[in-house]
């Protein structure tokens, strides 16, 4: 089974190119038909990567997401589905151009890795487990979206294009897709804690990874607050969602890159 998972990866990433490319396409020439097409392969490449991770998670028999590989594998594949909820509610066409490239960034630094699917260690074979990792990636994800939208906000206040989605709806996107982060990344924390009560006897490790978890959990906290308050609106939102995605990047990849953690995903 896992045999065809590499072609239809690649298939995946070929799909999220030409959308790319498609949605470059309609900036210049405004045609419907064009962002439907660069629709329709943003479906394709998602719809390509849920048979994969279907393929991988029989497989395994466990949700397959415990390297490196299969993080970012998991991470793009939330963005995806994160971008088609937007564009399905909002209609947000080449608005998605720069969350689909940052997909492309991810899944395409994934497919050179070991794709292989590690035993699963007893502390993980857990229910438990799984629903930490899909809350963790799917909060992720939106504060991904929440980053582009912030580019995209500051870059249309700048310019003033048509071509782009007026900066109140971004800031209503960008505000929306931060809320949803938050809600999905407190689950992760609440549905973690449990996790490491049940497998190892307390609900908080001082462990760099949940250091730094509860950093972005606070961060966006914060953010969540900040747009009621007048000075933090619009261009100030947006430059604390670049920010905050930097702290993710950094709880993401830079800590198990870079520094030595006991998170057992690392």
């Amino acid at each position: 089974m896992l045999q065809t998972a590499q072609p239809l990866l690649f298939a995946a990433f070929a799909a999220y190119l030409g959308s790319v490319a498609l949605y470059l396409a309609h900036l210049k020439v405004r045609n419907r038909w064009v962002w439907r097409g660069a629709f329709a392969l943003v479906v394709s490449g998602f719809l390509l990567q849920s048979v994969v991770l279907g393929q991988r998670w029989l497989s395994a028999g466990y949700l397959p997401v415990t390297n490196l590989f299969s993080t970012q594998f998991f991470f793009s594949w939330s963005l995806a589905a994160t971008y088609l909820y937007f564009e399905l509610r909002y209609r947000i066409h080449a608005a998605g151009l720069f969350v689909m490239f940052l997909n492309l960034l991810l899944l395409g630094s994934a497919l050179p890795r070991d794709p292989a699917l590690p035993p699963l260690i007893p502390a993980l074979d857990t229910p438990l487990f799984t629903l930490h990792i899909i809350f963790s990636f799917s909060g992720y994800a939106f504060f991904a979206m929440a980053f582009s939208l912030g580019v995209l906000f500051l870059v249309q206040k700048r310019v003033g294009s048509p071509l782009l989605p007026e900066t109140a709806l971004l800031r209503k996107l960008n505000e929306e897709a931060v809320f949803l982060g938050f809600c999905l990344f407190t689950l992760c924390m609440i549905s973690g804690s449990i996790w490491a009560y049940v497998a190892w006897g307390y609900y908080f490790s001082w462990n760099i990874k949940g250091v730094w978890s509860f950093i972005v959990w606070l961060f966006y906290a914060g953010m969540c607050h900040a747009k009621f308050v007048r000075r933090w609106q619009g261009t100030g939102y947006a430059l604390l969602s670049i920010a905050g995605f930097a702290v993710v990047l950094f709880t993401y990849l830079g800590i198990g890159l870079l520094l030595a953690s006991n998170h057992p995903l690392e």
